[in-house]
């Protein structure tokens, strides 16, 4: 029953951390857009800004959502064979 409260609690981990990058996914974006900007000299057409961090944001939700269901389904499994032994 240990291994199964330590899986318990690293899944809640990773759950929280999926739902940190779904929830703040627009500052992530706009971090990570001003890091990509400032890398290539800071000068840029405002389209191609857009786009870099319109990518960010659309990965940062898929990194998300994976971590998110994969933690959560895995909770789940836990879960029920905690209770089934």
């Amino acid at each position: 029953m240990n291994k199964n409260n330590d899986l318990l609690k690293l899944c809640m981990i990773f759950a929280i951390i999926g739902i940190v990058f779904i929830v703040f996914n627009g500052h992530f974006a706009n971090a990570f857009g001003s890091v990509w900007l400032q890398s290539n000299g800071g000068i840029m057409d405002t389209e191609e800004y857009f786009f870099m961090k319109t990518s960010y944001a659309n990965a940062s939700l898929v990194i998300g959502g994976i971590l998110f269901s994969v933690s959560f389904l895995a909770m789940i499994f836990s879960w029920y064979q905690m209770k089934n032994k």
